[in-house]
């Protein structure tokens, strides 16, 4: 039942409340009038309450919604302005059928700077092919930006064979991060390597998910 139905009940029955009290004795009457009209006010007014609960309520729940939608928004937008990066590279890719060695390094190369430069803002980073039941290293690609000295000091793959049990979304080794591919059932799976940012990269997550997959693919489509 609305607020609005109940407010008209409540009107009838103010205006129905003396035929409801003509059978009162005389001297007992006005006092019976108004206790009914008493009554009924207050109900009144315990109705307005609650009404006045709801809708601030409803419009707290409206701010919420709405400042989600809008962070929804941004979201959206910060990811569409990052897939002209990935869309020329699988463009290029599938526009030469025929590839050179060459021309495949320069696939991977391309698209790990987009990952490191573009959307980790990092100076180096890596990816790294690993045949799971071997633990040996099929494939690596490198990105250094110039004059930088790669970092010496690394883990083996066991570390990375094993980093999906964390349940991060960016996983950790030491001053690294690793961003494994979502194919976790995968006989040889790749993973991006880079050092931790001074920033946050979780609103970048996906996007970096997205490059760290289609590596995978480029290498089953380019080399097995």
């Amino acid at each position: 039942m609305t607020y609005i139905a109940i407010y008209f009940m409540l009107f009838v029955a103010l205006l129905l409340q003396p035929h409801f009290t003509r059978h009162v004795d005389d001297a007992l009457k006005p006092y019976m009038q108004s206790l009914a009209i008493l009554i009924i006010l207050g109900i009144a007014y315990l109705v307005y309450l609650l009404s006045r609960r709801e809708l601030n309520k409803k419009g707290e729940e409206l701010k919420v919604s709405q400042g989600k939608l809008l962070e929804s928004f941004e979201y959206i937008g910060k990811f569409n302005r990052r897939l002209p990066l990935l869309k020329n590279l699988s463009t290029d890719l599938l526009a030469n059928p025929k590839l050179t060695k060459q021309h495949k390094k320069i696939i991977f190369s391309d698209l790990l700077a987009t990952a490191i430069v573009s959307i980790a803002k990092a100076n180096w980073g890596l990816f790294r092919l690993v045949e799971i039941s071997s633990k040996r290293t099929v494939k690596e690609f490198i990105y250094t930006a110039p004059d930088y000295v790669l970092p010496q000091q690394f883990f083996g793959n066991s570390e990375l064979v094993e980093i999906h049990n964390q349940s991060a979304k960016i996983k950790t080794v030491g001053k690294f991060n690793i961003i494994p591919v979502s194919d976790e059932e995968a006989e040889i799976q790749g993973f991006l390597i880079f050092p931790k940012p001074a920033v946050d990269l979780t609103d970048e997550y996906l996007v970096l998910q997205a490059i760290v997959d289609q590596m995978q693919l480029f290498y089953k489509y380019l080399f097995v």
